[in-house]
């Protein structure tokens, strides 16, 4: 069964990526706690825009941005809200966007296990719990879109990270 394309037990669809990095965790969370700010949202950052003005259109809070420092939980975050952080460990995101039902998206990040300290691991979760059909329809609808989208975050977070580790000096060319 593959993750995401039915719902668990008790209704929720889940999906969980990982990715190792090569850059140390101290590195990889600072991208994590970049998300929605100046690199915005890794990957289709226009849908989102596109997503947050159709979100206002219909009630919703649209793109509000982000406060210039650490996030802090209840913070938002574009059409997301803090829900809790961990500094230097993870970060769950609440969606607030107009939608029928309720979105939460985790970051976290990992120190790699045995001698390798230069390197971490980024692992992704995602879950949505649907409120009835139309929550369901909703999900199969987006699925295509989210799969492609999401996956391209999780890749693009982690570039950014050993990008940032070649630049800072803590990794080699």
């Amino acid at each position: 069964m593959r993750a995401g394309l039915t719902p668990d037990a008790d209704g929720a669809f889940r999906e969980r990526r990982e990715r190792a990095v090569d850059a140390p965790a101290t590195t990889t969370w600072t991208c994590v706690a970049d998300l929605g700010g100046d690199p915005g949202w890794y990957a289709a950052n226009r849908l989102w825009q596109v997503r947050g003005v159709l979100d206002r259109v219909v009630g919703g809070p649209g793109n509000r941005g982000r406060p210039d420092r650490e996030l802090r939980v209840d913070d938002p975050v574009d059409g997301w809200r803090v829900e809790t952080v961990e500094p230097g460990r993870s970060l769950t995101l609440v969606s607030e966007q107009r939608m029928p039902g309720t979105a939460r998206m985790t970051y976290e990040v990992h120190d790699s296990q045995g001698p390798d300290t230069d390197r971490s691991r980024l692992v992704q979760r995602l879950e949505f719990r649907p409120d009835g059909r139309l929550g369901q329809t909703f999900w199969w609808v987006e699925l295509p879109a989210h799969k492609v989208i999401f996956r391209a975050m999780l890749v693009r977070m982690a570039g950014e990270a050993e990008r940032r580790a070649r630049a800072d000096g803590t990794m080699g060319p």
